[in-house]
Parts: C-alpha cells; sequence; structure tokens
C-alpha cells in the first residue's frame, strides 16, 4: 500500500515539473516594458517607442497609394488603446500558420484604422484581424477559444456559430489596380 502511494506521489510531482517547464516559455514575452528598445523579436520600431507598443519595423503596413496593386483596408470598431492585427490569406490553408501571406500590426485610434497591404500579383484573398486591446500580441480567448477581444474577417459574414470563417465567407477579388474595403470588426 506505501508502495502504490509513494509511486502516485512521484507521478504527479513529475507531471507538475514538466507542467512548470512547458508554460515558462509563454510567459517569456511578458517581460516587456513600454519605452524598452529591445522586444523578444529584436529592436522595436520607432512607431513602437512613440506609442510604448511592441511593434517591430517588420508589423508596419505598406503606404496607402490610390490605384497601386494593393488592399487599402478600414478596419472599424476600434479604440484607441492597443494594436490592431491584420493578416492576409489565399485560399490555400486559409486561417492556418502555414497560410499567412503577411502579417500587419498597428497602433490602435478611435473608430477606424487604416492598413494597406502591398500584393505580388492580383486574385482573390482574404483578410483576418482584431483589436488586441492591452497590445500583448495575442488574442485573448475565453474557455471555449472564442475570442474575448474585438474580432473580424474580410466581408464582414456573420458567423453566430462557433465555428472558423469559411473561404467563401471572406475571399474578395482584387484587381490589378487593387481594391479599397472595410472590414468590422465584432465585440465578443
Amino acid at each position: 500500500m506505501k508502495a502504490n502511494h509513494a509511486g502516485r506521489f512521484f507521478a504527479s510531482l513529475t507531471t507538475l515539473s514538466c507542467l512548470a517547464l512547458m508554460s515558462a516559455p509563454a510567459f517569456a514575452n511578458d517581460d516587456y516594458k513600454p519605452g524598452d528598445l529591445e522586444g523578444e523579436h529584436g529592436t522595436i520600431s520607432q512607431t513602437g517607442l512613440e506609442t510604448g507598443l511592441e511593434l517591430y519595423d517588420r508589423d508596419a503596413d505598406d503606404t496607402c497609394v490610390p490605384g497601386a496593386l494593393q488592399i487599402r483596408a478600414t478596419v472599424t470598431n476600434v479604440s484607441k488603446e492597443g494594436m490592431v492585427k491584420v493578416e492576409l490569406f489565399g485560399e490555400e490553408d486559409f486561417m492556418k500558420k502555414s497560410g499567412k501571406l503577411r502579417r500587419i500590426r498597428v497602433p490602435a485610434e478611435d473608430g477606424s484604422v487604416k492598413v494597406c497591404i502591398n500584393l505580388p500579383a492580383p486574385g482573390e484573398y482574404a483578410l483576418v484581424g482584431y483589436h488586441d486591446k492591452n497590445g500583448d500580441r495575442k488574442l485573448k480567448k475565453a474557455w471555449n477559444f472564442k475570442p474575448k477581444e474585438p474580432y473580424g474577417v474580410s466581408n464582414n459574414p456573420k458567423i453566430e456559430s462557433l465555428r472558423l470563417p469559411k473561404w467563401s465567407e471572406a475571399g474578395f477579388q482584387v484587381p490589378m489596380n487593387g481594391v479599397d474595403i472595410t472590414m468590422e470588426l465584432m465585440d465578443p
């Protein structure tokens, strides 16, 4: 009986130790403080320094040029706190990490934010985004994995059940002279 109790004790201890070691990297970027010159992923951009957000040069959007081959997206339902993240997808591997063509993070503004993304060719694309209110570079989720921060996809489909949007709901055509779209973020 004592041997069985000791075995369970050491098994529990081993499990807890493994969980502690696995969770440590998840808190690695909690060390960033506004004004730091370095973040988890390198040197903070000038925009990041000015806004106190962990933003890097690679996070920046492109210059908006009417008539250029780009998506000019106006992201609405935003307040001036944190940042807005927008990701560009093609049809292949839509909503999967492997299918992401570009990621943009910009400081949030009251009302709306304009984000421009240059494209390599005309075609069908989709945007997915959310308002990272606390600027921690992560989408907060509830226990059921539903977003706890405002989120949205291109074409603004109404998704009432707990599921990811489909390509047929989010994809849109981009001609040679680009396109202007509005993406409305939904409150969770």
